[in-house]
């Protein structure tokens, strides 16, 4: 489809996807339906998957002379941490209330980073846990949900020095489909990301770094977890703003290949997580929103109000908010969705989220490049409602001058019928900020380093793209309107408006400006 979405779509990946599937068509998926932006948990098994699926999508995309081609679909990472697993060795099965099972607990931290099949070494159903501690706590009675609480068993008993290996009888209070690959979870079996496992230590120590443009933290209990895992990705005593929380400003930034650090996302999945959640703004660049884990904690009438004001939020304070959780879960096995999802994944971006996930069941099932149309379709007319009802808004207070700014670029915009918002940004402070007020308008965002512009496209409305030098006001200027014509199809006497907060032509630095420009 040639019309873009404003919201952006995230395209799940695995590395037993990558191996099942090939790198090559998953790629293909995903440059040509102009996806934006590819999720995949981190290992070091995954490592070269990850490497050849962001080489290859770039090589689609210049083969194709799609639009500033070079490596613009950000990567999204996770750290493993604990998870649990259900694996099944043959068809689904379906279990009935008031039923008991055989269940087999087994440690296989591969089998959690990869979501690799594994050889049975029993005929029953298993849990696949990533560490021997998650078994620790498990006791008669412990409650277990299965595929975010599609499934409900309890343990009915448990042997003495119970391990991995090991076979427990559960009772099934809410019966229902059992499907492998599918997420487990307990109070008795830990999700915590400290203390870390071995393979996430070894994580912070590698190119990890490079490779992120954003980095997705849960498991985190505390402020101190979350900075430990920051300096172990940013170095010790690394400097931030409030601006900035991952990226400082430096003269690298200027450089078109500097590797610069990934931002930061909070995974927000439990209570617990949206409970410490106003601690941890200052030090995040985003939040994203797993509500399918949230509403084990969470009553499901909660979430959607919990979702809006999550993302108003989130908006206030210019920080990327993504809603994930099956959207358009029933065309994993369906050619159509639902009602219900479609209307889902349409409020979810009419509620203002910077970008929406699909999970790898969908986006690895039989339906992928299907569900890929269907979804981009839905955001699309759903879009087109929302901007014709969409209306100026008054800003009663203006909270600093960066504010100032950017709404009144958005006021000009409204007012003098131009094309885009066009704005300079070093660290991508000014496209955020843009972008938080959810304008209509398209915002292109110019930046000097091909990291930024990557994390930039991930952000509602914005599309980025590297200017490769960085000069005065007046010619930089020069330069976008070369670069408005030739890769955004601007015409002679279309209007843009310019802004920047970092750059006028008073000061190369701490001075802003907008202003409305034309094209010669």
């Amino acid at each position: 489809m040639d019309k873009k979405s404003k919201a952006k779509l995230i395209w799940t990946v695995t590395n037993n996807g990558c191996d099942k599937l090939g790198v090559e068509n998953i790629a293909a998926v995903i440059t040509q339906n102009r996806l934006d932006a590819v999720r995949m948990s981190y290992s070091s098994s995954a490592l070269p998957n990850i490497i050849k699926l962001r080489l290859e999508i770039s090589k689609q995309l210049a083969s194709e002379d799609a639009q500033h081609s070079e490596g613009q679909v950000p990567f999204l990472l996770s750290f493993i941490g604990r998870r649990s697993i259900l694996s099944l060795h043959g068809a689904p099965i379906e279990v009935a209330d008031g039923s008991e099972i055989d269940i087999t607990f087994i440690v296989d931290f591969n089998f959690c980073a990869s979501l690799r099949p594994v050889t049975s070494t029993t005929k029953n159903v298993e849990i696949i846990v990533s560490s021997e501690d998650q078994l620790t706590n498990i006791k008669e009675g412990s409650k277990i949900s299965v595929s975010y609480g599609a499934v409900e068993l309890k343990v009915l008993d448990v042997p003495k020095n119970f391990k991995s290996g090991m076979t427990l009888r559960c009772f099934v209070e809410n019966g229902g489909m059992l499907l492998s690959g599918v997420d487990v979870h307990s109070p008795s079996m830990s999700r915590d990301l400290f203390p870390l496992l071995p393979e996430d230590e070894r994580t912070l120590q590698t190119g990890f770094s490079s490779l992120a443009d954003y980095v997705i933290v849960d498991g985190i209990k505390s402020e101190n977890e979350l900075l430990a895992i920051k300096s172990g990705i940013l170095g010790e005593n690394a400097p931030y703003s409030e601006r900035h929380p991952s990226i400082p400003i430096s003269k690298s930034i200027h450089e078109v290949e500097a590797m610069l650090p990934p931002r930061f996302l909070l995974k927000v999945d439990s209570k617990r997580s949206l409970d410490l959640l106003p601690t941890l703004m200052r030090h995040i660049d985003g939040v994203f929103l797993s509500r399918s884990e949230l509403g084990i904690d969470e009553h499901p009438h909660n979430l959607p109000i919990i979702q809006k004001e999550l993302i108003a939020r989130c908006n206030k304070l210019s920080k990327t908010v993504i809603v994930a959780s099956e959207l358009m879960h029933s065309m994993y096995v369906n050619a159509n969705p639902t009602r219900a999802e479609v209307s889902d994944m349409a409020n979810a971006a009419a509620d203002g989220a910077d970008a929406l996930v699909l999970s790898h069941e969908v986006t690895e099932g039989p339906n992928a490049s299907l569900v890929a149309q269907v979804t981009l379709e839905t955001l699309v007319n759903s879009e087109a409602w929302f901007e014709k009802k969409w209306h100026p808004f008054e800003m009663n207070e203006i909270p600093s001058d960066d504010d100032a700014v950017t709404y009144g670029a958005i006021r000009i915009a409204q007012q003098a019928n131009v094309k885009a918002i066009v704005c300079f940004t070093e660290g991508g402070y000014t496209a955020m900020k843009l972008s938080s007020m959810r304008t209509p308008t398209e915002i292109i965002a110019i930046t000097c380093n091909k990291k930024i512009m990557r994390q930039m496209n991930l952000l509602r409305s914005v599309s980025a793209v590297v200017l490769e030098s960085r000069s005065q006001v007046e010619r930089i200027l020069s330069e976008i309107k070369e670069i408005l014509v030739k890769s955004f199809n601007f015409k002679k006497g279309e209007k843009f408006v310019f802004v920047s907060l970092t750059a006028s032509s008073v000061s190369e630095r701490n001075s802003n400006l907008f202003t409305v420009q034309e094209i010669d």
